[in-house]
């Protein structure tokens, strides 16, 4: 029996509306079908709710797709969803509690689902320990039905028609989606579930990343309300970047003194009533960098406004309130000034995404004015002479003559002298004549004891992936570090200040110096930094997630321009290349380096990548940009050049704009969808590097991307010697001191010895794109770093957890032992 169905029908709900109203009316309203599936979690916010969970495919399109959020709130029984379904009625605030303040009040909050379902069917266990539903058909509601009416089954069901009808939903494996129990022991006393089947095209544009921020950042999480999106708690949305200094309204306030307000408390926090309002709480919080990313994007705001009345966030999209003028740009990208005003609630448009002009809410905005004031003052006095003293140039000048100059100056005079060549971290001035170089290095014994040092600047600068992390170039005295060298290309984004970054950049250009300064031979010295500089390359992209997970990541940041960047980077990290990210304006979001041999080898090559995000299905031939990524390709020196997106307008015409213009430059374009499926596939079909340059060189539009990625699905592939593998492994890693080089294991094993060297390096990415914590294969030197069976285990563990269906059985085939 179907979850519409079942039960038995005991009365009916008269529904009146018109077709029309309701089109006009939810359409404009809720144009977002993020915002559109919120209004459910507020309902369950309304309802006292302490637990709620939602449910979100991946994949919205397909026909048995469903999105649900369940509540333990207090629920309706017989009357409550008679209740319900008047529209433009609310009860909500006549028994609101004091401890939380009510949301809803217009009663039409419902509508939004209208959007995103066709179906809409609620499940309550009401006070009395019933079990009641009723289900909407949106597809009633036409001409007719506004002169006749519509009747809604009204049903009451026994606990086990309830667990079989939810079964498809919370049963089985899907019971870890819920953060409470419904039934059996220490389950909820009242609880409710809204089912959306029979999704529409809206809910299709919901995006997982988008979502996620507006239920972190508009709904008021805390302990007594926490929500859980696929079985993991959502956190309220925080900064990684830390607060130099917060300016809370009502406190040491001198703008209220100026403006003689009065303050007070309001809900336990400090408040300032002005004239035309009162009990406004807040506070400005101002960041130790900006908060604004590298490219914007669609997802978030971190900076700017946040106007919260009775708890919710209204204005999610606008970084200032209506009619405010722009603020000073560097400081307010630093700032996030948070504003409760609840006595706003009678100015709130009905969709709560807005509020009215009125004197309230002017004053409101002059005072926000007034203390963005108070911030820039402090900004000014503070924090830029702060961050004059933080440079990395300031620091080296001011550390121990012993330790940041004097190596230089020796490797210099040895260079000079003809001792030595260029070092690898340092660049001497060449062609100076006898009086030139006499004149250099009396300046560099100057600067021995000047204010300024020998490293005058730091610059990050776009030097390539192969190159070390840093140049200094002694002639000008800039210290070059570079920007695309994995280690920090990677970890950019990880750090609050990249300070760090520089001061170990600068340690390895002076540690250079210091072993020549103490006679270390010049190729002992250049082994040595080079060794540092591998070490830092493993460290970077040492664990790795596995290939299932990167897919899964990459399908579900489609909408979210700066998490598809790091999902296209980990993808290609997953195949084996070793990435940098780059971003910002004119400039590639990354590039991925394919060693095939030793740094240099003409076996290698490189791709540059722009992944493209969208609210929508897809993008246009001209979002894809093809001449700007043909430039990119140029400007970083890369052999390929590839546009990553949820999908291209004319994808599967050969002869549309987008797919001529990337035959026309010998551009990649790939669907994020096939990207995925190559993810997940490179490891059963034993897809290498050397491969992947085939697809690279030969497949630019996406029927032609497409449909190379098909073929590799299709075909055989045998299984390796993946036991005979990793026991050898083992064996020369634990009893032998040289290490576990492919060579020496075909000439240890026998049935190794059936397999190229290409075969067995293929077959060991394969395994490590699996298990990347387990093994890895570098220069083809294979490292364990577990037993062969605890390997094995691993690789059963994936199938069982991160697999998707459709690729379980190419798995099973290839993996299987």
């Amino acid at each position: 029996m179907s979850i519409e169905t079942s039960g038995t029908k005991i009365d009916e709900i008269p529904v009146e509306i018109s077709y029309r109203i309701i089109e006009l009316f939810s359409a404009g309203l809720y144009s977002s079908p993020n915002k559109a599936f919120e209004e459910l979690v507020s309902n369950s916010y309304d309802a006292g709710a302490s637990k709620v969970s939602v449910q979100v495919p991946i994949d919205k399109t397909l026909p048995e797709s469903v999105l649900w959020v369940c509540d333990n709130g207090e629920s309706m029984g017989k009357d409550g969803l008679k209740q319900f379904w008047k529209i433009g009625s609310s009860t909500k605030r006549a028994i609101e509690k004091t401890d939380r303040l009510v949301i809803g009040k217009f009663g039409i909050g419902k509508l939004a689902t209208y959007i995103l379902t066709n179906k809409l069917t609620l499940i309550c266990k009401a006070k009395d320990g019933n079990y009641y539903a009723v289900t909407m058909n949106y597809t009633n509601i036409n001409d007719s039905s506004e002169r006749t009416g519509i009747k809604l089954d009204e049903r009451q069901l026994t606990l086990d028609q309830v667990k079989v009808a939810l079964n498809p939903y919370v049963g089985g494996a899907n019971e870890k989606l819920l953060s409470f129990k419904l039934w059996g022991t220490d389950a909820e006393p009242t609880w409710t579930m809204a089912i959306m089947s029979e999704l529409k095209p809206k809910a299709h544009q919901i995006q997982e990343g988008r979502l996620k921020w507006i239920l972190s950042t508009a709904l008021p999480l805390n302990p007594a309300f926490k929500l859980s999106y696929n079985g993991v708690e959502i956190t309220p949305s925080k900064e990684k970047i830390a607060i130099k200094k917060t300016f809370i309204f009502g406190v040491d306030d001198e703008v209220a003194k100026r403006n003689k307000y009065t303050v007070g408390t309001y809900r336990g926090q400090p408040s300032v009533n002005m004239n035309t309002i009162h009990n406004v709480t807040g506070q400005i919080d101002l960041y130790q960098e900006s908060l604004l990313a590298s490219k914007s994007d669609n997802i978030s705001r971190s900076h700017g406004v946040f106007l919260m009345v009775r708890g919710r966030l209204i204005n999610i999209d606008d970084a200032l309130l209506p009619g405010m003028s722009p603020l000073f740009h560097g400081l307010f990208n630093r700032i996030r000034i948070t504003v409760h005003a609840d006595e706003l609630d009678s100015y709130i448009t009905s969709t709560r995404e807005a509020v009215k002009e009125s004197e309230q809410l002017s004053e409101i905005k002059a005072y926000i004015n007034s203390k963005f004031n108070e911030v820039r003052a402090f900004y000014t006095s503070v924090i830029e002479e702060e961050e004059r003293k933080n440079r990395a140039s300031y620091k080296i000048a001011a550390a121990s003559s012993g330790l940041s100059r004097r190596p230089i100056l020796v490797a210099a005079k040895r260079f000079f002298d003809g001792e030595i060549s260029d070092l690898l971290l340092t660049e001497f001035p060449k062609g100076l004549s006898s009086e030139e170089t006499m004149s250099f290095i009396s300046r560099l014994e100057d600067d021995l004891v000047s204010e300024k040092g020998m490293i005058h600047s730091v610059e990050w600068v776009a030097l390539n992936p192969d190159d070390p992390i840093a140049k200094l170039e002694l002639e000008t005295g800039i210290a070059k570090i570079n920007l695309l060298h994995p280690f920090f290309a990677n970890f950019m984004d990880e750090v609050k200040s990249t300070l760090p970054f520089q001061l170990i950049a600068l340690t390895e250009i002076l540690t250079e110096c210091f072993l020549i300064e103490n006679g270390i031979k010049q190729d002992e010295v250049y082994s040595i930094m080079r060794r540092r500089d591998d070490i830092l390359r493993e460290l970077t992209f040492s664990d790795k997630p596995n290939a299932p997970f990167v897919a899964a990541l990459l399908q579900n940041s489609l909408g979210d321009s700066t998490g598809l960047e790091d999902s296209v980077k980990q993808a290609f990290v997953s195949l084996g290349f070793e990435t940098s990210k780059i971003g910002g304006p004119g400039k590639p979001d990354g590039k991925a380096n394919a060693y095939l041999g030793p740094v240099g080898s003409a076996e290698n090559y490189s791709v540059t990548y722009d992944a493209k995000s969208t609210a929508k299905d897809k993008i246009k031939a001209t979002t894809a940009h093809i001449s700007g990524v043909d430039r990119h390709r140029d400007d970083y020196n890369a052999d390929y050049a590839a546009v990553v997106a949820i999908d291209f307008e004319g994808a599967d015409d050969p002869n549309s704009a987008v797919n001529k213009e990337a035959k026309k430059h010998k551009i990649n374009l790939i669907r994020a969808k096939d990207l995925s499926a190559l993810i997940i596939l490179s490891s059963p079909k034993l897809v290498g590097l050397k491969e992947l340059r085939d697809f690279f060189n030969n497949c630019h539009t996406v029927v032609e991307t497409t449909a190379w990625i098909k073929q590799i699905r299709d075909r055989e592939v045998n299984r390796g010697p993946i036991k005979e593998l990793l026991q050898t492994a083992y064996d020369i890693i634990r009893n032998d001191k040289e290490p576990a080089n492919l060579n020496a294991l075909r000439y240890a094993n026998t049935e190794l010895k059936k397999h190229s060297v290409e075969d067995l390096r293929t077959l060991s990415q394969s395994l490590e794109r699996l298990v990347p914590g387990f093994l890895n294969i570098n220069n083809d030197v294979l490292s364990l770093q577990a037993p062969p069976d605890k390997i094995l285990q691993a690789i059963n563990q994936t199938f069982a957890t991160n697999m998707p269906p459709e690729f379980l059985d190419v798995y099973l085939k290839a993996f299987s032992i």
